[in-house]
């Protein structure tokens, strides 16, 4: 199993985190950077197109704006998502689309008078209409078989309506490791189980089973 934190270890936005594991590339979260980019988020290592499942923890745009750029870019995968998480994306990624092509008709008038290139949106509505296709809207506290070797949970952590906590059961080579992408309204946790350890922080009894290694987004 590989890790990757391509954003939010820094700073607050932009939060996005890569799992290779059981022969499939995942993301927890595809989030867009807000504010002032003091740090710049990692590319994802492989291209969208590649990319197979994205685990969403909930709507807000620094955890879900970049999904109508990774579909514009290929991606033809699943997002697993809470059922109130999927519909507020549908209203949320519309209005950053919405956002985008403003600015693009803005920049442009401008661009014409000076004569320079034409300023192209991020992404469209028609990008954000169509990767909410892509959603797979789930319940809490059921375990989900999202394919061979890989399952889910969402636990609802009371951030927004829908956000949650979304633990990851790996299974390789007869092995299962745990992982749990957490959000609270003071921190977001991301934490690997890469050996049989028996370190447990107590932040909710459905979640005292899961183990070792954690990042900490403020």
């Amino acid at each position: 199993m590989k890790l990757m934190f391509l954003g939010a270890d820094h700073e607050v936005t932009g939060s996005c985190h890569y799992i290779e594991a059981c022969g499939k590339s995942i993301l927890l979260d595809c989030g867009m950077e807000q504010g002032r980019d003091t740090y710049e988020n990692q590319e994802i290592p492989v291209a969208a197109g590649r990319i197979d499942y994205v685990f969403l923890s909930h709507a807000h745009i620094d955890h879900s704006g970049l999904l109508p750029l990774l579909h514009k870019n290929g991606f033809q995968g699943q997002i697993y998502a809470t059922e109130a998480t999927t519909d507020l994306c549908r209203i949320m990624l519309l209005d950053s689309a919405h956002i985008q092509e403003f600015e693009a008709q803005w920049r442009n008038r401008k661009n014409k008078r000076a004569g320079k290139a034409p300023f192209e949106p991020l992404y469209t509505t028609e990008d954000a209409m169509a990767v909410m296709e892509h959603f797979v809207p789930c319940d809490y506290m059921k375990e989900i078989e999202v394919c061979e070797g890989v399952k889910i949970r969402f636990t609802d952590v009371g951030h927004l309506l829908g956000s949650s906590s979304i633990e990851i059961w790996l299974t390789e080579n007869g092995r299962t490791d745990d992982a749990v992408g957490m959000l609270t309204s003071l921190a977001r946790f991301f934490r690997i189980s890469l050996s049989r350890g028996s370190s447990i922080i107590p932040i909710r009894d459905e979640l005292e089973h899961a183990r070792h290694y954690l990042t900490i987004q403020k």
